[in-house]
């Protein structure tokens, strides 16, 4: 049997259908359980990496938690099917199921919605979308409309469950936040600004947006308040005799988080130590020394901190007591810790490169002493 050049083509373009379809075709899908456990050499802690194997997992950047409202799941990303998709893990059992098979969406960036167990909320480009995460359905709830650029944000819940918060680049020399309405999708502006804006996060606790001006190092305002309706956009704090800023390197803050509970904010002072920052913009150094990130417990009692010797610490915000849980973190992979915890402050989640790229559990639970639990 002889093909013509025409029959050729239309088996070409078939074969090119069958393989991206199967390409799309993994949301849904059943990995198993690939969880392994080990306590760590130095403090004895048992640890829970979830994903084995040579392909690498990373977790949602730790402004938000990586648990599910009902904090029955953790969510991660994994490279396994040549892109980086979503992935939950159950708590409980480890039992992994993806859930996107889009390389458009951007799957790091997810946010869980705190309110809804079933519900992350996604980007696709300038679309926002909702993920369920048990029928593995998308829905588009709305567009940022142009100008834009590309420059979108990891979107973050407003206060009252009512809005989005997300960004972009608006063109070469402007940036802006913006909200779009979870019912009606309608979008609409609340700053603009000249320089780049990153890290934009809405108040758990009150009609406030965070964001910073970002530089990679330093930058002669970092941190930034804005309120939802666009009015009194300010510097987060005020460089004045009477705020208790630790600020010797001027604006050298990093990697802020907010704190779900109370709307107070954790806050990194490079070389210095950590801080937690009132809503007025007063902060306290909790602990001195050379940490990385920090994410409080939902009620501000406790944070979970990480430095770049790979360790991760638990520290009491009241007197600054720090106790190890982990270390070696860092060992094979040079991984960004990014630790956080879960809703209700039982377990700690955390990025790890130990022996390979994964995310892994500590349950708090667990720990002799359970002073770091009260």
């Amino acid at each position: 049997m002889t093909l013509t050049r025409r029959s050729f083509l239309f088996l070409l373009v078939l074969s090119t259908a069958v393989t991206d379809f199967a390409a799309f075709a993994q949301r849904g899908r059943d990995w198993g359980i690939e969880q392994s456990v080990y306590h760590d050499p130095v403090t004895g802690v048992r640890i829970v990496e979830l994903t084995a194997g040579t392909n690498a997992s990373d977790n949602l950047y730790f402004h938000v938690s990586n648990f599910t409202a009902d904090n029955r799941h953790v969510l991660f990303v994994n490279d396994r099917t040549g892109s980086s998709q979503l992935y939950r893990a159950e708590v409980e059992s480890g039992r992994i199921v993806q859930l996107t098979d889009d390389p458009a969406i951007g799957a790091r960036s997810a946010c869980p919605d705190p309110n809804d167990a079933r519900r992350v909320f996604v980007m696709r480009g300038a679309t926002l979308l909702a993920l369920d995460i048990q029928d593995f359905s998308l829905r588009d709830i709305g567009e940022i409309p142009g100008p834009h650029v590309g420059g979108f944000q990891q979107p973050t819940v407003s206060h009252d469950g009512q809005w989005v918060a997300v960004g972009k680049q608006r063109d070469a020399a402007n940036w802006e936040i913006g909200l779009i309405h979870l019912t009606t999708g309608r979008y609409r502006t609340v700053v603009t600004q000249g320089f780049r804006i990153t890290h934009v996060q809405h108040s758990p606790t009150d009609p406030v947006i965070f964001y910073v001006w970002e530089t990679g190092g330093y930058a002669p305002q970092r941190t930034w308040l804005v309120n939802t309706d666009g009015s009194a956009n300010r510097p987060f704090y005020a460089r004045t005799a009477s705020t208790n800023w630790f600020t010797p390197l001027k604006e050298w803050i990093t990697h802020e988080a907010w704190v779900s509970g109370t709307g107070d904010m954790t806050m990194i002072n490079d070389k210095v130590g950590v801080m937690l920052v009132s809503k007025d913009g007063n902060a306290r150094l909790v602990r001195e020394g050379n940490y990385w990130h920090a994410a409080a417990r939902p009620d501000g009692k406790f944070m979970v901190l990480d430095d770049m010797q790979g360790r991760l610490w638990l520290c009491e915000t009241a007197t600054g007591n720090i106790r190890l849980l982990a270390t070696g973190i860092r060992d094979q992979v040079r991984v960004h810790a990014h630790a956080s915890y879960d809703r209700r402050g039982h377990y700690v989640q955390f990025h790890s490169g130990r022996t390979h790229e994964t995310v892994a559990l500590i349950d708090l639970r667990e720990l002799p002493a359970q002073d770091w639990l009260r």
